[in-house]
């Protein structure tokens, strides 16, 4: 392929310093790559910053939050606009190994196929535990219900000790790596997942249209994983993941997808778990999130969280952290004096989705 002619998008909202951070991976890992940094209507000076450091990298701001599908999709648009034959899209909380991209192309140009990297984790707990750990080397449809789910470490050992690229199922949208005739002919990201499974449902579009899909684990990719669902977002992600896991459902129930098996074990459980987990708040309020979710799917309100569900969340982030600094002032008065107190009840201040197991990114 000729130079110049490759195009990745790193998206971001909200994610001004992780955003810097793989810009710079990218920079001085792929020189043969153009960026192009999408913001999501963030205005955190994100593009100004980018601008400043790499003026060769192109900036493009949405002015709105279009969510994962829609930003992306801006991006792919404005790439296959300018004529980029080959285009990857990147989560922006991400670091690319030299190479990796080169890889990934190499793979991409070889006929309808679209690739992902393995992709590890990036100082995933306290002191960096779980550094370097395995996050994805294809995804499956769960047996249970159907859903989406990663391949365990042991499950893809004989293909990651092989060190060969080999086929999967389904790849995550944290990295994905086409041709523009392939993106062209699958389509870009269905804008109604907003986010949460628009890269599942892609990858099904592209296996039902002739795509192969491929894992490279020579090819390597280190991520931050969920390091955009904190806050308000913590909750308006079991939103997405409770309303879209039906909507998936219902588009792909002929490959698998089982909805009755979804609500039973993905959607349902949730608020009890949560209440047992966390405590009887943040159990009401799981309760509310996933009422919300399902009322959604029924009457079709796609997109977008509903405006006033945004505002409820971030009111309880909000009222999450008081809590948690009254609990940190107070656990430091006790100190100075002498005294031991508890801390505060691990539901007063949980800012990941609540009583939900990880999906694909």
């Amino acid at each position: 392929m000729p130079e110049r002619e490759r195009l990745v998008v790193v998206l971001s909202w909200h994610g001004r310093h992780d955003t810097l951070r793989c810009v710079d991976s990218l920079v001085a890992g792929s020189p043969a790559t153009d960026v192009l940094v999408v913001d999501n209507g963030s205005d955190d000076g994100v593009l100004d910053a980018v601008t400043e450091r790499w003026p060769h990298v192109a900036t493009l701001q949405t002015g709105d939050n279009l969510g994962f599908a829609g930003g992306m999709d801006r991006g792919l648009a404005w790439g296959l606009e300018r004529g980029y034959g080959l285009l990857t899209v990147l989560n922006n909380d991400t670091l690319v190994d030299p190479g990796a991209l080169d890889r990934l192309a190499a793979l991409a140009t070889a006929g309808a196929v679209a690739a992902s990297p393995r992709i590890v984790r990036l100082g995933a707990g306290p002191d960096g535990a779980g550094d370097g750990d395995l996050w994805f080397a294809g995804a499956v449809l769960d047996d249970v219900d159907g859903l989406p789910r990663h391949r365990s470490a042991a499950e893809a050992a004989a293909e990651l000790a092989a060190g060969e690229p080999f086929g999967a199922d389904l790849l995550t949208g944290c990295c994905v790596c086409a041709t523009a005739a392939t993106w062209r002919h699958v389509g870009g990201f269905d804008a109604r997942y907003f986010l949460d499974f628009e890269d599942s449902d892609w990858s099904l579009r592209a296996r039902q249209r002739g795509v192969r899909l491929v894992v490279d684990p020579g090819a390597v990719v280190r991520h931050r994983v969920s390091a955009s669902f904190t806050g308000p977002a913590s909750y308006l992600g079991t939103f997405y993941y409770a309303r879209n896991a039906l909507l998936l459902a219902g588009r792909w129930h002929a490959s698998g997808v089982r909805r009755w098996g979804v609500l039973r074990h993905r959607v349902l459980p949730r608020p009890v778990r949560t209440w047992r987990d966390h405590g009887p708040r943040e159990g009401l309020r799981t309760a509310v999130v996933v009422a919300t979710a399902l009322a959604a799917h029924v009457v079709g309100a796609h997109g977008r969280a509903p405006r006033a569900l945004e505002a409820l969340a971030a009111t309880w982030a909000a009222r999450a952290r008081q809590r948690a600094d009254r609990g940190a002032h107070g656990a430091a008065t006790a100190a100075g004096e002498g005294r031991v107190e508890s801390a505060p009840d691990r539901g007063e201040n949980a800012l990941e989705p609540l009583g939900a197991p990880s999906p694909p990114d």
